[in-house]
């Protein structure tokens, strides 16, 4: 009788615990919306928009579907293409803040082990920076000269070293300034 209720107890909890690894795996449909992401910056056709997309991942954000350092990656990736804009001569992102967010997503994923997300932890705040600041810290965003059709690097901060440049995978400013001429410093706003 014993062995009965010890092989049913496993039994038990074996039906308990695998259900819970399932639920705490990557999330398919964030998976999903990152593949389509990448696949729609190749070129191919895809249904969904950006703006779908990422309404889609907010939505996941706001139910608290974000578990793995995978999901919180899927989810920034998909925010971080958030549209621009021209207005009075400067692109400027229609909502920053998605920006802002996919940051601290990427960096949780990568503070949590995700190493994919070191770069993307740098070049998502210099996104944010670039079209809120006119400036950025870690010196990985370029935009067009829409006069000269050159890519340009938006204005370095010199305050950011070249060691936490390599936390993130980030070349040392030296090597940039060589690739890219950098944009004219702007005064604020």
């Amino acid at each position: 009788m014993k062995t009965h209720r010890v092989s049913f107890l496993c039994v038990a909890l074996s039906c308990v615990f695998l259900p819970l690894n399932n639920a705490y795996g990557q999330n398919p449909l964030l998976k999903e919306l990152a593949t389509e992401d990448r696949a729609s910056r190749d070129g191919t056709k895809i249904t969904r928009t950006d703006e779908e997309r990422i309404k889609l991942a907010l939505e996941l954000i706001a139910q608290g579907a974000l578990i793995t350092p995978e999901d919180k990656f899927n989810a920034a990736l998909v925010l971080q293409h958030t549209g621009l804009t021209f207005c009075e001569k400067r692109l400027v992102g229609h909502s920053p803040d998605h920006y802002l967010l996919a940051h601290y997503l990427f960096k949780s994923a990568f503070e949590s082990g995700y190493k994919g997300a070191g770069y993307l932890v740098a070049a998502s705040i210099d996104r944010y920076l670039s079209f809120t600041e006119g400036y950025q810290k870690y010196g990985t965003n370029r935009i067009n000269n829409q006069a000269t059709g050159e890519e340009e690097l938006v204005p370095v901060d010199r305050k950011t070293t070249d060691s936490e440049r390599a936390k993130y995978g980030v070349s040392p400013l030296a090597e940039l300034l060589k690739q890219y001429p950098e944009q004219a410093h702007r005064k604020p706003q």
